[in-house]
């Protein structure tokens, strides 16, 4: 045991045994208590974080956390009582044993911690209780893994009304104070998260394929009790997020089988590791198990990514072409005519030319397919052999698009009469084929409160952009007087822009400022009941159409980080992944809007 602890673990075995009386709180004192509460967990992290440190430890602070007989964990006196039989007299000497082990110090270490963290917030006056847990949240981004794991395609970034709901004091509400900054285990095969997670698929999805399919994944999950597969890390960082233990392992190094506790430790270490040492509160502790309610609601998370990607494997197997995959055959072509589907096609000539030429397939053969080309399509006045970009989009028996992405050559051009031309070109050797991630979602232009998007120079200091009075001055407003603008569709993962010639963004958007990093302010009001949505987000163009009949562009942007705005004046941006932003998928399912 380390002797610079020894007076704070004596301290607490004097009090759960009596030796020690506890102490009350004055009012006048709490300043006093908050900060002896504050140097003592930083002397713990100090002392797990082997950083030297000569200064004595001050217990007294103890006295004021712990009441008689409550002073050691739960676990911890239960395991005592296990080693020494149940005999009260020996249950401290055996206490002693179990925390010369170094996991199972660190563990009690982890829950005094805890506690002094708790009593900060109940010292705290009313009016910094509300904003208590933002500043702890924010010291955690000086933990270089924590931000590392926001990275991860498997972590599940949990937004905050997944651990408690705001505005209810609960069991939840209580454990989340105390576990800011945490790391726990969460059981993903326990019968209560089994009963939510069916209910909230059965509500969702209102059909029996998923239903099955997360009941026979369950099943397998609790055929291996201490399989990591069942096993959820939930890091209470400076944002929320999940992970299972056997998707995490790779990143941890672990090649061959290992335990859920060999991993739990693997992790703790990757987090100390990275620790910032000029501020070791931004170590992360062992927590306590959440409450049921926050443990199904977690859980449900990893089950419904599982399920819905097992469902997404088993229709892909079904539907041909499936996504990311390349194929060579007519078959794709003959689809397209057949559904009469709109070809767009695109000019390499120009690097500036954005225009889309709309045609439709006339016939296909075994060597190239003719499209008719109506008037006014530059794809006319292309020459033999110039290079040409397209996309089209087929249905499925699934009812959903698939859209194929292709580079072909133009064999010939023969305009018959004044209305239109026969272009032929050669078959593509490939297509690809893709399907969105994302369900998209028609914007009614009533539901957009605010959108702003600015455009900072690629040298600029993005840690700036937290604060929304950094940003720079916007180019694109909406709603704009003339409604020029409009936001056409949204998905968690983007939208798209409609633009219209006349205004001002338009000369902005061409080819040469795709995947220029954009900022965007969008606010979206939902139900009048319901809060209004409102983000800043870090976008990218992907793609930019334009059409000169309709006299309008219509910009694809992807979402590269994303953070909800906070008092009005701050963003914390965050990476998105590739499931896309949580807060647009959960405010379209809450305002219903989803069709």
């Amino acid at each position: 045991m380390n002797d610079s602890l020894a007076p704070v673990i004596q301290a607490t075995l004097d009090l759960h045994f009596g030796r020690l009386d506890p102490l009350v709180s004055a009012p006048a004192a709490r300043p006093q208590l908050i900060q002896a509460a504050a140097t003592l967990m930083r002397r713990i992290a100090e002392n797990i974080l082997a950083v030297p440190d000569d200064c004595p430890v001050d217990t007294l602070v103890q006295r004021h956390v712990f009441a008689k007989d409550k002073a050691l964990p739960a676990w911890l006196v239960n395991r005592g009582l296990v080693t020494c039989d149940n005999d009260r007299q020996q249950l401290e000497s055996s206490v002693r044993k179990l925390l010369a082990h170094p996991f199972n110090r660190r563990r009690f270490l982890d829950f005094l911690s805890n506690e002094l963290l708790y009593h900060r917030w109940l010292w705290a006056r009313e009016d910094d209780k509300r904003h208590f847990p933002i500043r702890c949240a924010n010291e955690l981004r000086e933990n270089g893994y924590c931000l590392e794991l926001n990275t991860f395609d498997h972590v599940i970034k949990l937004g905050d009304n997944i651990i408690a709901p705001p505005g209810k004091i609960d069991d939840a509400a209580h454990w989340r104070l105390r576990s800011i900054g945490t790391v726990c285990l969460v059981d993903l095969a326990a019968r209560p998260v089994f009963d939510y997670t069916a209910r909230l698929l059965e509500a969702k999805y209102k059909t029996t394929f998923i239903l099955d399919t997360f009941k026979a994944l369950f099943t397998a999950a609790g055929r291996n009790p201490g399989s990591p597969e069942r096993q959820a890390a939930l890091v209470m960082g400076e944002i929320p997020k999940v992970f299972t233990l056997a998707d995490h392992a790779k990143p941890l190094g672990v090649t061959g089988e290992a335990s859920s506790l060999e991993l739990l430790r693997r992790l703790l270490a990757a987090f100390d590791r990275q620790t910032s040492r000029n501020c070791p509160e931004s170590r992360l502790r062992l927590g306590a198990e959440p409450p049921q309610g926050v443990a199904n609601r977690v859980a449900a998370m990893i089950w419904l990514r599982r399920t819905l990607g097992r469902v997404k494997k088993e229709q892909q197997k079904k539907t041909s072409p499936a996504r990311g995959h390349k194929v060579a055959e007519r078959t794709v072509l003959l689809a397209a005519a057949d559904q009469k589907s709109i070809l767009y096609f695109n000019l390499f000539a120009d690097p500036a030319d954005t225009a889309i030429n709309p045609c439709h397939i006339r016939g296909v053969d075994d060597e190239s397919m003719t499209v008719v080309s109506p008037r006014g399509n530059r794809l006319n006045d292309a020459a033999p052999g110039q290079e040409v970009s397209g996309y089209f989009a087929v249905v499925g028996a699934n009812k959903k698009s698939t859209y194929c992405d292709f580079r072909t050559t133009v064999e010939s051009v023969a305009c018959p009469d004044d209305s239109h031309c026969l272009v032929e070109l050669s078959i593509p050797a490939t297509f690809e084929l893709t399907r969105r991630n994302h369900k998209r979602l028609p914007v009614d232009p009533g539901s957009v409160v605010l959108f702003e998007m600015a455009a900072p120079t690629p040298a600029a200091d993005w840690n700036l952009f937290n604060a929304l009075e950094k940003w720079p001055r916007p180019f694109c407003i909406i709603p704009d007087g003339l409604g020029h603008c409009r936001i056409k569709d949204l998905s968690a993962g983007g939208m798209l822009l409609e633009i219209h010639h006349d205004a001002p963004a338009c000369p902005f958007f061409t080819e040469d400022r795709r995947d220029h990093p954009l900022l965007v302010q969008v606010k979206l009001a939902g139900k009048p009941n319901a809060a209004p949505l409102w983000l800043g987000i870090r976008a990218e163009a992907k793609r930019i159409r334009d059409f000169p009949p309709l006299r309008k562009k219509y910009v694809g942007f992807q979402f590269v980080e994303a953070g909800e705005v906070r008092n009005e004046r701050s963003v914390r941006f965050s990476p998105v992944g590739k499931d896309g932003l949580y807060l647009i998928n959960d405010w379209i399912f809450r305002n219903g809007l989803g069709k």
